[in-house]
């Protein structure tokens, strides 16, 4: 995009009222939304968020970063930002009431922890899923939610339920409306009896399934990226097949970490067997770990199952490698949830740029410490040693995807890029054309400055429309626009939005609009929904 077209953008855009555009999408500032450009740097800083717990399991609060020492490998880190939260800094976003048919993605909610509730309809019988459905049915009655809670449905494909909310009746609704998809059933047989899967109850599951699982657990971590902050998912299922640290990397004692055994990654299965999933597995994990989620195993079973304790022990794995916590062996699942949402809204998060830049994409060990007596820490074990040159190449290619995942209908907003859109109606002063202008928060923008002062932008907006069949799009528009703006231009560019548009020649009728923005300096991108009627 020309400079000159750049400031008529500026100026045709002024339908948005910049006092409200400033007021709704500013970014949070704190270390840890800040955090969230800068991994997407040449540099690597590792966030890690850390629950402290005194010897009765209650929050410890009042540390200070002093109290803190960090090991990676064994080797002294210096931690270079410190940050608390805890349950009473959730509030609603304070907005101004947005102009008629303007949207925004900026999220209503500022709050220190995300809780993602995932129904597992894919691993387990069906009457433990019907069992947990209940549960949870139960637990929203009655919940008080204080911080924002989104519930998911893991089935073939990642399913959204109700984007987050602190309104517990809302979810209640939704997942009454939810029927779970019955699986085929799996019964024992003499070929089943030589398979490497055990049908009988340790994990009541199958290849297809645990590769849906492990894909569709990187897809989720890659949408809760996009938030900042620690994000606790609850998983609910009577099934957890996949370890997703391998104990190779991880040694007993001390710090000398092997080189990664691909054929340590997998399915742990009670026959002893593995099933390789190796390179998904790790995928997934990196993915969890880079996006700050903690994993809150809810085994669906409850009490009553006496060959459980294979996927129970992996549950417990997964819970204290990424810094939660597993329930099992009680029928009070609803009690279970909310324990898990109570131990992760109180933490602390450090960070700290590795002294070894040696990117060699081998598991580093994480280990925190602290002199305060009686206090016990919990925390992720660790991270993969990606080269960060290596990393944006790799999020560059898998962005598009991404993106275009995002933009399907019944998909969650996403906050990365935060923009607001006024979707201008059909007159003549549209020449017939439905037309959606953007103003992009610039602050949530990644520009890049070159040797003569200038800086550099890529910025990708787009609109999908779906009409009576939701699947997919009946029209879509998008386009890139690249800006070289002088100094002067930048500084107007940065006390107001970034600007942009598309067109839409569309029918009568009504319509949902999937609206996003994708920065593709920083591979990041935002995305909502708006609904319309085409005269």
């Amino acid at each position: 995009m020309r400079l000159t077209h750049l400031q008529r953008a500026l100026q045709a855009a002024s339908f948005l009222l910049v006092a409200s555009l400033s007021a709704q999408t500013a970014p949070q500032q704190s270390d840890v939304y800040q955090s969230q450009t800068t991994l997407h740097s040449n540099t690597r800083l590792v966030i890690v968020d850390v629950v402290a717990t005194d010897n009765k399991g209650q929050a410890v609060s009042g540390l200070n970063a002093e109290d803190f020492s960090v090991l990676e490998n064994g080797m002294p880190q210096k931690i270079s930002s410190f940050s608390f939260q805890h349950p009473g800094e959730t509030q609603p976003a304070s907005v101004s009431p947005l102009p008629p048919n303007v949207v925004t993605n900026a999220p209503l909610f500022h709050s220190g922890a995300l809780d993602v509730i995932l129904f597992d309809s894919v691993n387990g019988a069906f009457t433990s899923q019907s069992y947990a459905r209940d549960q949870l049915i139960k637990f929203f009655s009655s919940a008080r939610l204080d911080h924002p809670v989104a519930l998911y449905a893991l089935e073939s494909r990642l399913r959204l339920l109700q984007d987050f909310t602190t309104n517990a009746e809302a979810l209640r609704a939704a997942l009454e409306k939810y029927k779970p998809v019955a699986q085929a059933a799996i019964t024992e047989s003499f070929g089943s009896r030589e398979s490497a899967f055990d049908t009988k109850g340790n994990y009541h599951t199958s290849e297809h399934n645990i590769e849906t699982t492990v894909n569709q657990l990187n897809v989720l971590a890659r949408i809760l990226g996009s938030y900042p902050g620690r994000k606790n998912l609850i998983w609910l299922s009577e099934s957890f097949p996949l370890d997703l640290y391998p104990d190779e990397v991880i040694p007993s004692n001390g710090f000398s970490v092997k080189p990664d055994n691909p054929s340590a990654f997998g399915v742990m299965l009670n026959t002893n067997k593995l099933l390789d999933f190796a390179g998904m597995v790790k995928k997934a994990a990196d993915s969890l770990m880079s996006a700050q989620v903690a994993v809150y195993p809810v085994d669906a079973a409850g009490v009553g199952r006496d060959d459980h304790m294979a996927s129970q022990n992996t549950a417990d794995d997964l819970a204290s490698r990424t810094g939660g916590i597993a329930f099992h062996n009680s029928n009070d699942l609803a009690g279970s949830m909310r324990s898990g949402i109570d131990d992760g809204s109180t933490y602390y998060t450090l960070t700290y740029y590795p002294d070894n830049l040696k990117w060699d994409g081998r598991f580093r060990m994480i280990q925190l410490k602290t002199e305060k007596p009686g206090v016990n820490l919990r925390y992720r074990v660790g991270y993969y040693a990606t080269d960060p040159a290596k990393r944006s190449k790799e999020e560059a290619d898998q962005v598009t995807e991404d993106f275009s995942r995002s933009l399907e209908f019944g998909s969650p907003a996403a906050t990365a890029i935060r923009f607001q859109a006024g979707v201008n109606p059909v007159s003549t002063q549209t020449n017939g054309k439905l037309v959606v202008n953007f103003a992009v928060d610039p602050h949530t923008l990644l520009f890049q400055r070159s040797a003569d002062g200038m800086e550099h932008a890529s910025i990708s907006c787009t609109v999908w429309a779906y009409g009576k069949d939701k699947q997919k799009p009946i029209m879509s528009r998008g386009d890139t626009s690249k800006a070289d703006l002088k100094p002067e231009v930048y500084a107007q560019v940065m006390r107001q939005y970034y600007p942009c548009k598309q067109e839409l020649d569309l029918k009568a009728g009504s319509y949902t609009l999937r609206i996003g923005v994708l920065d593709r300096n920083s591979n990041l991108f935002g995305v909502t929904s708006a609904n319309v009627t085409v005269p």
